[in-house]
């Protein structure tokens, strides 16, 4: 911020009209620029907006990722492998029964009965 400070502070007297008493429109408006700057500054600092950036920045993520699977799981090639792969961890009780676990601590649906006969 202090490099911001110097730069409005070089910039006055290229525009002041009134020599430096803050009364033209040349010191009005650094003044005015230096408290927006500052302004933007603190709240970018506060950690709500963080927390918006965050989560804006995660929702973004995931629309790509959705994108993306979606043309994916459009190629019936890399579908029926997705679909192998799948029934292969699936099979595995140990794996079957962390990956349910995991869903229920991300929100996800509940529990489903079994659709496979049991292996």
């Amino acid at each position: 911020m202090s490099e911001l400070h110097a730069a409005f502070d070089r910039l006055r007297p290229q525009l002041c009209h009134c020599g430096l008493k803050g009364e033209c429109l040349g010191c009005k408006g650094i003044e005015m620029i230096r408290a927006q700057a500052e302004a933007v500054v603190a709240a970018a600092s506060q950690p709500i907006l963080l927390q918006v950036a965050q989560e804006s920045s995660m929702k973004d993520m995931a629309t790509r990722f959705q994108a993306m699977s979606e043309r994916l799981m459009s190629d019936p090639d890399i579908r029926r492998s997705a679909e192998q792969m799948q029934d292969r961890l699936m099979a595995d009780p140990e794996t079957r029964q962390l990956l349910e676990e995991l869903m229920r601590r991300l929100g996800g649906p509940p529990d489903q009965p079994d659709q496979r006969p049991p292996t």
